[in-house]
């Protein structure tokens, strides 16, 4: 009888240490496939944050300027003669960088300017110097007035008010020295990551009292909106 107790308990014994082995080997792969499913988790949650941030980045617009519309005058019919505007010119923060005066012919208020657009991969990784559309404001006119006939906002070959100094500035006046060939080389273009480079222009009537956004896509051109009488509140600031 002790013989068969003692080979009981020595089997039963050695089965505990087999099955505690297993659970063992069990809980350790477990653990291991816990910490990879951890990982790739967060791996995929950096994907998803980082295509968020490209998005984000593809999809925004920077203001550039305000265009407040103080006066507008009659002729003998009734109809809009002149448009006086003030033009104001804004930094990354919304703060004002120059502000000029002009007096257009009718009410029908034409902006252009030069743009260069990069490859939409470059806006997305957020590149310092390629990162979004670059704008220097040429002239502003009326339909009433040949464009070559404006009135200059910017210098041609000369860096927009607020990118005077630093690395950023030296690259956009080299951009500006270069602007036609960039619009006209292709070769030339690629070789500085230029998508294209090309004048715009945006125009619209324009009314007395109202304010005007002028905004830039990081991918795109320029459009020129109304303000709500919210952010007209906030624009009467600038004046």
């Amino acid at each position: 009888m002790k013989p068969f107790l003692r080979t009981t308990f020595v089997t039963a014994f050695l089965a505990g240490i087999v099955v505690l082995g297993v659970w063992g080997i069990i809980f350790r792969e477990n653990e291991i496939q816990i910490a990879r499913l951890e990982a790739a988790n967060a791996e995929l949650q950096q994907m998803v944050e980082k295509r968020e941030t490209m998005i984000q980045r593809l999809s925004r617009s920077r203001r550039v300027a305000h265009v407040h519309i103080p006066e507008q005058r009659l002729d003998a019919d009734g109809n809009i003669e002149e448009t006086d505007l003030i033009l104001i010119e804004l930094d990354e923060q919304g703060r004002e960088l120059a502000r000029q005066d002009f007096t257009i012919p009718g009410d029908v208020l034409f902006i252009d300017g030069w743009t260069v657009k990069y490859f939409p991969d470059q806006v997305a990784q957020g590149h310092p110097l390629h990162g979004r559309t670059l704008l220097l404001l040429r002239r502003l006119y009326s339909d009433q007035m040949a464009p070559r006939d404006g009135f200059a906002i910017d210098t041609p070959g000369a860096v927009p008010p607020g990118y005077a100094v630093g690395e950023i500035g030296i690259f956009e006046q080299k951009i500006w020295e270069q602007f036609w060939r960039l619009a006209t080389d292709a070769e030339f273009a690629e070789s500085m990551f230029v998508r294209v480079a090309q004048g715009e222009a945006v125009y619209k009537p324009v009314r007395k009292g109202q304010v005007y956004e002028l905004i830039v896509d990081a991918v795109g051109g320029m459009s020129l909106t109304p303000l709500p009488e919210e952010g007209m509140a906030l624009s009467k600031a600038d004046e």
